[in-house]
């Protein structure tokens, strides 16, 4: 192609005003230094050129367009390319895709506009758009493309519409790419490497989780937290995994790695081993296991259950180092409950139970039916310690003793079977009060029957 085309392309590419003169920059806050004047490079069809009106120039070419902005690394490719007065720029492909290349972003689309006035770049049509620095792309039917700008924008702005989807990619801590996550939502917007957004309907998928919300950001860099708004909920999909809900859910980063997440408003954590119910459920996740849980709350007073037991206070922390359960701490009128050994099937479970301003489980495994099984070793309760026990129905007691002791501290200690568990011995300490009230023992009927009918007969005079 001759060069004075090229010049006729860029000329026509180029915004003027009647005299020939280019236009400043209509937007006030944008230099006009740092606007993209477009450039062709190169054509293989001759162009042709209109003048709808005075001063407005329409300019159409086709044939493996080449262009880009004048001293800038920003290229574009496609098949053909009309410009409407300069401002609105079109590029489009029949057989091959629209490319949009610079120093961070890859763009690929059927389409590919340029509005000069805002200095964006509008895709079209199974768009994909990768982020170079960071590796996270976008996929969807559109998405726009905002290049930094001095004084507007530090960083690159994407915005995807029609649910697209986020690949959010993760680095551990050797700079090598993990699992990315995957977010879709009706709408999302990020701002450089590390600010997310989405709403409607939102989705966050990886391989060993799923959650969803009305909406959720994401902040990775200088924050390195986020959220999940409204409708929140989180699942662990592991054999050991949990489900966390809540209006709204905290995230929390470590180098784009979850470390952290907080329920709020209505927290509900469900795990194989407990239910746990609360205002607020903070999990911390170390390696992406489930370590350290605290729950606390007004409206609804910490409670977690499980088929054993039942343990709530003004706060519970429930230790799982290795994700196996190991302790849970009430603080503040502590409470558990266990059910007892001799509760009848199909009944009401009736629950021992011990209390005090601080309360301490103690678990530890045990095999039942070759199964492994989480159940409670010991119950410690302090200051103001209460207890309420009954021991198992002895010999041909209808029923088993009834204890109930208070003292500084209580410790009830369990006996562990391979398919129960029972309340081995009490210990108690500081000053100690109670009431133990053993059953009456139920004499043999049938034996003072047998002893009456041999008094009857020896009594019988003889003929």
């Amino acid at each position: 192609m001759t060069r004075a085309l090229l010049v006729l392309l860029a000329f026509a590419l180029t915004a003027t005003d009647a005299d020939g003169q280019a236009r400043p920059a209509r937007p006030a806050r944008i230099d006009p230094a740092d606007r993209c004047q477009m450039q062709l490079l190169r054509v293989d069809r001759e162009g042709n050129r209109t003048e709808p009106t005075p001063g407005v120039t329409n300019f159409f070419a086709g044939g493996n367009v080449h262009a880009r902005c004048r001293g800038r690394n920003i290229h574009i490719y496609s098949d053909s390319v009309a410009s409407y007065g300069g401002n609105v720029i079109q590029f489009l492909s029949q057989t091959n895709r629209v490319k949009y290349r610079d120093s961070v972003t890859n763009l690929d689309a059927d389409q590919i506009t340029y509005f000069k006035d805002n200095e964006r770049v509008e895709a079209q049509g199974n768009v994909v758009h990768k982020d170079l620095k960071a590796g996270s792309s976008i996929v969807g039917p559109r998405v726009d493309y905002y290049r930094p700008m001095k004084g507007i924008r530090p960083e690159t702005e994407v915005i995807g519409y029609n649910r697209p989807t986020i690949k959010y990619v993760v680095r551990d801590s050797l700079g090598r790419i993990t699992e990315p996550y995957t977010v879709v939502g009706n709408n999302v917007r990020t701002i450089g490497s590390n600010l997310l957004y989405a709403g409607g309907n939102v989705t966050i998928d990886r391989f060993d989780l799923h959650g969803a919300a009305d909406s959720i950001w994401i902040d990775s860099g200088r924050l390195e937290r986020g959220e999940m708004l409204r409708n929140a909920n989180l699942k662990s999909i592991k054999e050991d995994g949990f489900t966390l809900d809540g209006v709204n859910i905290d995230l929390g980063l470590r180098k784009k790695e979850l470390s952290s997440l907080k329920a709020k408003l209505k927290a509900k954590l469900v795990s194989t081993e407990i239910t746990l119910d609360a205002d607020s459920i903070l999990i911390d996740l170390p390696s992406r296991q489930v370590e350290h849980i605290r729950a606390w709350g007004k409206d609804i007073r910490p409670v977690a259950v499980s088929a054993d037991y039942k343990i709530l206070g003004d706060s519970l922390v429930i230790e799982s180092p290795g994700q196996k359960l190991s302790s849970v701490r009430a603080y503040g009128s502590g409470w558990a409950g266990l059910v007892s050994a001799d509760s009848t099937a199909g009944g009401t479970p009736r629950r021992d139970w011990i209390a005090g301003d601080r309360v301490v489980a103690t678990f530890v495994e045990r095999d039942s039916a070759g199964t492994k099984k989480t159940t409670i070793k010991q119950l410690e309760a302090e200051i103001r310690a209460r207890s309420f026990y009954q021991m198992a129905a002895q010999g041909n007691q209808p029923a088993g003793s009834i204890n109930y002791t208070r003292a500084d501290r209580i410790i009830v200690i369990m006996k562990l079977t391979n398919d129960s568990t029972s309340v081995d011995r009490v210990e108690s300490f500081g000053s100690v009060d109670g009431v133990h009230l053993q059953p009456a023992v139920r004499r043999d009927s049938t034996a003072r029957a047998d002893s009456a009918r041999r008094d009857t007969s020896a009594a019988r005079p003889r003929r």
